[in-house]
């Protein structure tokens, strides 16, 4: 399986498993009156758009360059994790919100079984969705599918720290401080959406560094560079990118590497490939 046939299918396996997860959650989330249910499928109901999203620009960041884009669209990758990191904050923003204006109102009554229940199943859903996504990410090296893996991350903590809050109000609604219940749904919004936050702040900044064509992370420009240490090229002449699930490489050369131009391009794409990274290679003749 090629990077780019797992990439979209990763993609679209997590769209529908998002719809599944939102509709449902939509709708036990209106029956049992719980704040915490609803941001849950709410989150869920967003990751169903935002992979749609992905989808589209994983296709627009495959198009060849033309009239319009002479260099291609490789900052749409990067640009759709950043809206993807902007809607994700504000869910959890005005979640935040909504769950002080709760408390300051007094609580909610929650219904517990039907909160257990869609605790347990979404737990066992997500976690499930997850899993597959990271097979399929060990194929494909992309933001985007990073980004995707970072929101089931969040979905599937989020999960379990929802039942594990709805398994503590039950054990306090047998106890002497039942009167008390009312206020763990919001509370648990408080701290979930509140742990939270950080993570699309992260997506945020990365996709800012990457739209501003920042050096890659890691040990990629050092793979390069080993690439291509035979031809008497150094690191200073090395300029990288990385910009989605793309490596953008400008390399300085002189006129006695000249002639080895096309080996060195060669190299480096094929470094490129074993790195599941797509390679955008210019030579810069230095006199």
């Amino acid at each position: 399986m090629t990077p780019f046939v797992a990439e979209r299918r990763a993609l679209r396996f997590s769209a529908i498993s998002a719809s599944l997860f939102a509709f449902a959650g939509l709708t036990l989330g209106l029956a049992s009156g719980s704040i915490t249910i609803l941001f849950d499928s709410g989150y869920s109901l967003l990751s169903l758009v935002l992979a749609s999203l992905s989808l589209f620009a994983l296709k627009q960041a495959r198009k060849p360059a033309d009239d319009h884009y002479p260099f291609g669209r490789l900052t749409v990758e990067p640009l759709a994790v950043l809206l993807k990191g902007v809607v994700i904050a504000m869910v959890c923003i005005v979640s935040l919100v909504s769950a002080l204006w709760s408390l300051l109102d007094g609580g909610r009554q929650v219904t517990l079984d039907l909160a257990l229940i869609f605790g347990l199943v979404n737990v066992t859903g997500c976690l499930l969705t997850w899993w597959w996504l990271a097979r399929y990410a060990r194929v494909a090296r992309s933001s985007l599918l990073a980004a995707e893996l970072g929101q089931w991350q969040m979905d599937t903590l989020l999960s379990a720290a929802v039942m594990l809050g709805f398994g503590l109000t039950w054990v306090l609604t047998l106890s002497p401080w039942a009167s008390y219940a009312r206020f763990a749904d919001p509370v648990m919004v408080l701290v979930i959406a509140g742990y939270f936050l950080p993570m699309p702040i992260r997506m945020v900044r990365g996709a800012l560094r990457e739209l501003m064509f920042g050096e890659p992370l890691g040990s990629v420009r050092e793979d390069v560079v080993q690439e291509v240490a035979d031809f008497d090229v150094t690191a200073d002449d090395i300029r990288l990118a990385q910009v989605g699930s793309f490596l953008v490489v400008d390399i300085q050369l002189g006129k006695q590497q000249f002639d080895d131009a096309q080996e060195i391009v060669d190299s480096v794409e094929k470094r490129c490939k074993r790195l599941n990274l797509r390679p955008v290679t210019s030579l810069t003749l230095v006199t």
